[in-house]
């Protein structure tokens, strides 16, 4: 078993998680309600009102703020609020407007006095967003060659577009970008829409940019692109809005091919019964739409993937349509067409371990032994799924990397007196976890093994446990799976996991991906706590267990939210006989979709074939990453090599049926 350093030397109170929601600004008593708002309480209250953009509110919040310790902050915001865009038109003529440029001066003597800093940065990024909507090239283009993040994909677009604007040549990356785009959006529509006028893009890129928004489904840009080609707007409204009446009419070809892309995506079955229909149409544009029927019906699990697929390996299509047509090939054991598939992939999209290790079982499958066996050594021992299972194929079972020294003294108190670190855990105290997290992760990005190390373990002292993990997991070389896969909460989550009948190695790795052991975790769909239950379930579990006068609010109490959780996993668990690779997909998209994507399979599968066919991306990266988690778990908590297929097992077809839980 291995324990992590500062668990060691922590109080049981703060191992419980006392201190995790003081970091959280989730204290247990609540202050009863004031006349006048704390400092910290007005800071919240002006970020609030900067989101909404109601500068009337921020302003009477920030000025009670003077000397606060995150009052950058308030600067930062008021300028953001003067740059944001004003929308002109409704519908698919809506446009952005940038500001009057009045703020100017003054963002840009707030970049130059705070040079280095997030909130100078992320301003920067804002500023130049708003300088593309004004076409203030020179402006742009200066502020671009210090922007540190480079984490927005429209002021990149008008970063290479003032670039254009004065005459010199774009990156290769340029028109990689927007050869490769799911959704223009407002800069990269307006460097297309340059770059059409002044002929740098000819009909044929249009067309190929054309196609991968229609791969995406972006609507929006469908149309920004069609009018670059002058196509009739009816015709293309007709196309999107009503493609099974559109196919079959004498309309343009580029019109015929949006429709029948439409057409795939929303009823991939009629479109495939309708191939016929577009004889007419270039070699080219029927391999592309028989791609995306693939795609899509492959998405649905239909039957005739597979043959579906094979008809469009010829196609020029985007690396996540590929993914598809490989996975109809995956589920069938078909290795001559899954081969053929990522042999189409980029070479991004090739060297993703997933189709690493897949290309690999084709190539053993084909009789390529040794190739195969290359491509596993490449990524055999790498901390993921895939990693794992190359190991195992290769008969080298995974093994936990032996633990670095511990950071020094002098390590911890570098992390303790970064700026950067502090405003992040000031953050945390008042409850923005957002922007506690951005800071947090800015003072990461050119930080040393051993930094990060230290910055890893400072994080778990201080009870922020996700950014303990997350830290832990940048290191290049040095590996501390103590950090990586901590094990907080023991004496409570172990006897709640063993009631249930569960392994607590299954536990923690469920955990770890759903909260990263956050006690307040609440998602964007009300998940709360730990094990992330919506209130409905909970309910539900309340019922159950006989608990009278539960709370929503109970949820993020420890000892509740590990009782409820490991009940309904155990739930799950019997409900889909046994499996936990079928109960973790049904814990994340409820027990119900894994019956029904168990009843689509022809025969027997192993459980990693299973969990790529997954039709949700979301729920197959939760499924690889929990089942992977569990894996490591296992092997740590028992000092014994865990099997991760063994954990997998085999998934058979079996009726779908309903299931009684929620």
């Amino acid at each position: 078993m291995v324990v992590p350093r500062f668990l060691l030397t922590l109080s049981l109170v703060a191992i419980l998680g006392v201190g995790a929601a003081q970091a959280h600004g989730k204290p247990r008593s609540q202050r009863p309600p004031a006349s006048d708002p704390t400092a910290d309480e007005s800071f919240v209250q002006a970020r609030h009102a900067a989101a909404q953009g109601d500068s009337a509110r921020f302003e009477a919040a920030a000025a009670r703020l003077a000397g606060h310790p995150l009052e950058l902050y308030l600067d930062y915001w008021r300028l953001r609020m003067r740059l944001a865009p004003q929308r002109t038109g409704s519908g698919a003529n809506a446009a952005l407007r940038g500001s009057s440029g009045e703020a100017d001066s003054e963002v840009h003597a707030f970049i130059a006095r705070n040079e280095g800093l997030l909130a100078a940065d992320l301003l920067r990024r804002d500023w130049m967003l708003d300088l593309g909507r004004r076409g203030q090239w020179q402006q742009l283009e200066s502020q671009a060659l210090q922007w540190i993040l480079r984490d927005d994909s429209q002021a990149q677009c008008y970063a290479w577009l003032a670039q254009s604007s004065r005459g010199a040549p774009l990156p290769a990356q340029a028109n990689a970008a927007l050869m490769r785009t799911r959704e223009l959006g407002e800069g990269c529509t307006a460097l297309l829409e340059h770059l059409a006028r002044e002929g740098t893009l000819g009909r044929d890129q249009l067309w190929t940019v054309l196609r991968r928004v229609l791969e995406a489904g972006a609507t929006v840009s469908v149309r920004r692109v069609a009018e670059l080609l002058d196509l009739p707007a009816g015709s293309v409204e007709a196309a999107l809005q009503r493609p099974a009446k559109v196919l079959g009419t004498p309309a343009a070809p580029q019109v015929i091919v949006i429709a029948a892309a439409m057409l795939a995506r929303q009823d991939p079955e009629q479109m495939a019964d309708r191939g016929a229909e577009l004889a007419k149409l270039a070699r080219a544009d029927r391999d592309f739409v028989a791609a995306l029927t693939a795609a899509h019906a492959m998405r649905r699990l239909a039957p005739n993937a597979l043959s579906l697929a094979r008809a469009g390996l010829a196609a020029d299509v985007s690396d996540d349509s590929f993914d598809w047509l490989a996975r109809a090939a995956l589920r069938d054991s078909d290795w001559t067409t899954l081969s053929a598939a990522i042999a189409r992939m980029s070479p991004q999209g090739r060297d993703d371990p997933v189709w690493v290790y897949w290309g690999a079982r084709a190539d053993r499958a084909l009789g390529r032994a040794e190739q195969g066996a290359q491509k596993l050594r490449s990524i055999a021992g790498q901390f993921h799924f895939y990693g794992q299972l190359a190991s195992e194929e290769l008969g080298q079972p995974f093994a936990i990397p032996p633990r670095p020294a511990p950071p020094t003294p002098n390590e911890l108190a570098a992390i303790e007196s970064n700026a950067g670190i502090a405003r992040a855990l000031k953050f945390y105290e008042l409850g923005l976890r957002m922007e506690g997290n951005r800071e947090w992760n800015f003072q990461l990005r050119s930080m040393s093994d051993r930094e990060l190390l230290a910055a890893a373990e400072f994080a778990c002292r201080r009870s922020i446990l996700d950014r303990c993990v997350n830290t832990a997991e940048r290191t290049d070389r040095e590996h501390d799976f103590a950090l990586r896969f901590i094990t907080p909460f023991r004496e409570q989550l172990v006897p709640a996991a063993h009631e249930r009948g569960l392994d607590p190695a299954w536990v923690y790795g469920l955990i770890r991906q759903e909260s990263r052991f956050i006690l307040d975790a609440r998602s964007s769909a009300s998940a709360q706590g730990l094990m992330q239950i919506i209130p409905p379930t909970a309910r539900w579990i309340a019922r159950k267990l006989g608990v009278d006068n539960f709370r929503v609010s109970d949820l993020h109490e420890l000892s509740t939210n590990l009782r409820f959780g490991t009940f309904y996993l155990r739930n799950v668990l019997d409900d889909l006989d046994g499996s936990p690779l079928l109960a973790s997909a049904g814990y994340n998209a409820g027990p119900n979709r894994p019956r029904r994507w168990r009843a689509a399979l022809a025969a027997p599968v192993e459980g990693a074939v299973f969990a790529e066919n997954i039709p949700f991306s979301e729920t197959r990266d939760y499924v690889k990453k929990v089942l992977s988690n569990a894996s490591i778990y296992a092997s740590m908590m028992t000092g014994q090599p865990h099997s991760l297929r063994a954990m997998l097992g085999v998934v058979r077809p079996e009726p779908a049926g309903r299931t009684a839980l929620p």
